[in-house]
């Protein structure tokens, strides 16, 4: 936050500007005394500031003397919040990613080019058991069994692998249209 905007959270006179949201210990020479609970709350200030509330309207809807019970359940509220646009922002550049991949290699070698993708993503190993899975899904009359003779490790790997941000989008250019369904409804039943 700017100083500023700090000095007039915690100024108290209204008509002189201040909003009086915060009310820090007096420290030597002038100079206020932040504790952790006033610096959490300047937090919580600067981010409603940044979505466009002035400093008068944050005064209103934020009561800082509620303790710090309340404080750490608005502290949670935004690392939820911050947590799911970060796995938003992931899935976008992960889909970003793919699809930069595939549209560099033209159209006859899409194919080529995800799978060294995913193998950059996932690893050898687990592209390996992943395009095993496939062929067998893919060609059920003649399928192996393989699914079944996966340990419980393997399958585990393969749920979390299914989890990955844009691994939706490259299984379905690297292995065609319905693959991942196919993929997620056979995950199922492991």
């Amino acid at each position: 936050m700017r100083k500023r905007d700090i000095t007039r959270s915690c100024y108290g006179d209204r008509k002189r500007g201040g909003a009086g949201i915060l009310k820090p210990a007096d420290g030597t020479w002038g100079r206020c005394n932040y504790s952790i609970e006033d610096i959490a709350w300047l937090y919580l200030v600067k981010l409603q500031h940044e979505q466009g509330y002035s400093l008068p309207e944050i005064a209103e809807r934020m009561d800082t003397s509620a303790g710090v019970d309340v404080l750490c359940s608005h502290l949670d509220a935004v690392a939820e919040r911050a947590t799911e646009a970060y796995e938003e922002l992931c899935e976008k550049r992960e889909r970003a990613r793919v699809l930069r991949c595939a549209l560099s290699a033209g159209p006859d070698g899409v194919h080529d080019a995800v799978e060294r993708y995913l193998e950059e993503r996932i690893g050898a190993d687990l592209l390996g058991m992943l395009r095993r899975v496939m062929w067998e899904l893919m060609h059920p009359d003649i399928a192996t069994g393989y699914i079944l003779l996966l340990d419980a490790g393997e399958r585990d790997r393969l749920h979390r692998m299914l989890d990955e941000p844009g691994i939706d989008l490259a299984i379905e250019l690297w292995a065609g249209p319905g693959a991942f369904e196919r993929l997620l409804e056979a995950s199922i039943c492991w």
